[in-house]
């Protein structure tokens, strides 16, 4: 089954945290689904920690993956989330990417978010 994995779980795979190695065991794993919205994301928060360059090398190593498929922010993914802002709270952000994981049949989010309880797809923590 597919599974969803959040930006916050590629951003602790590539910063100093105590999950770093928990979270780079998700990225190497079978798949593994993201959108472009988890690539910018990412890309914004290690370029911000670390450096641009090192964000860059980050995601490229991304983009390079043959695990890992990547789901483009089109306007109909984009109206599909929004469809679905009444009914859960969430930010538009979330949306996108729980909605991502409805279409794309996730048996789960692999997130730190707890935004993402309850909604029908399991979330687990690396």
């Amino acid at each position: 089954m597919n599974k969803f994995v959040d930006s916050n779980v590629i951003i602790l795979a590539f910063t100093n945290s105590s999950q770093k190695q928990e979270c780079r065991k998700i990225l190497a794993e079978e798949n593994i689904i993201i959108n472009t919205l988890v690539l910018l994301e990412s890309y914004a928060k290690i370029g911000t920690i670390n450096s641009e360059a090192y964000a860059r090398d980050a995601i490229r190593s991304i983009l390079s993956s043959g695990n890992i498929r990547i789901i483009d922010l089109t306007n109909n993914l984009f109206f599909e989330s929004i469809k679905r802002s009444q009914k859960y709270k969430l930010k538009i952000s979330d949306l996108v990417h729980y909605t991502t994981a409805i279409l794309h049949n996730c048996s789960q989010i692999i997130s730190y978010d707890k935004n993402f309880d309850g909604l029908g797809v399991e979330r687990v923590e690396p």
